[in-house]
């Protein structure tokens, strides 16, 4: 299945912030070692098939163990699921096996899902077959997302606040005002990406709106033609990194026609064409 800029971004959050997957797994009562920090370690499985074969995002928690001070203590998968498949409940269990014999430690599964009805559909056991061997994917629908209202906390954990935003944004006030506020408290490169990030997952409803308003209103003194440039900006990076994953080569020109690009509507139609392409010459083929 090809890979979506709203999956990219999806995985982008919990590979930028790999102490909020941490922090979902403690409130599912799942038991954390005591560490001292958190890495992305690699997601590919040691397949030839990147796609069936690779995980969204893989963490790994180091600190004190048998092994040393920076011993692997525990891992954490992250899949993004936006549609139900069959196929998942035979792959999941697979990546845990992999990434728990490659580092020799515990593995917990952390399952993504925007759509609250795919998350019920994994919420279920998956049984592997062997006596007693069976996997109970950790997952989080909208409804597990917590309604983050407080700018502090948005400042702190810009990754939460674009997941907030995603998820309730549209409906419970509050959260697009907490969103505005406190990324206007962090780096404002930053602010922007994480801005990017909830227009496109924001988009085509009442919540994209809203917030655009709220950009021109209040905190940011910004006009129209700057909310579409960072439109464009975040369909640009998305793209990119779609191509990337689909293993798309991109040419520097290509790229520089990519970033240059403001129009959102075309940067759209190419990362719809993308996944069919197999050149980035194809990309732009009218």
């Amino acid at each position: 299945m090809a890979i979506t800029p709203e999956h990219q971004i999806y995985a982008e959050l919990f590979a930028e912030s790999p102490d909020m997957a941490v922090e979902f797994l403690r409130e599912r009562d799942v038991r954390v070692p005591e560490y001292e920090r958190s890495e992305i370690t690699s997601c590919d499985l040691g397949h030839v098939d990147p796609v069936e074969r690779r995980s969204d995002v893989a963490i790994l928690l180091r600190g004190e163990g048998p092994k040393g001070l920076h011993d692997s203590l525990m891992g954490v998968i992250v899949e993004v699921q936006r549609d139900p498949s069959e196929r998942k409940r035979f792959t999941w269990p697979e990546y845990l096996a992999c990434l728990r014999s490659r580092h020799e430690c515990p593995v917990a599964l952390l399952v993504i899902c925007p759509r609250q009805s795919v998350a019920d559909d994994y919420a279920g056991p998956i049984e592997l077959g062997h006596p007693g061997f069976v996997l109970r994917p950790l997952v989080i629908g909208p409804k597990d997302i917590p309604v983050v209202t407080d700018p502090a906390t948005v400042a702190a954990s810009p990754a939460l606040g674009v997941l907030s935003a995603a998820a309730h944004g549209a409906r419970k006030a509050g959260v697009l005002d907490a969103l505005n506020s406190g990324l206007d408290k962090i780096d404002p490169e930053k602010a922007a990406k994480y801005i990017g990030y909830s227009l496109h997952l924001l988009a085509d409803t009442d919540g994209q709106q809203a917030l655009e308003a709220l950009m021109m209103a209040n905190t940011f003194d910004y006009h129209s033609p700057w909310v579409d440039s960072l439109r464009a900006e975040g369909e640009a990076r998305m793209l990119l990194r779609v191509l990337t994953a689909l293993g798309v080569e991109v040419t520097e020109d290509a790229r520089a026609r990519i970033t240059g690009c403001d129009d959102v509507e075309q940067l759209e139609a190419w990362a719809d064409r993308a996944p069919d392409v197999s050149t980035v010459d194809q990309l732009f083929a009218e």
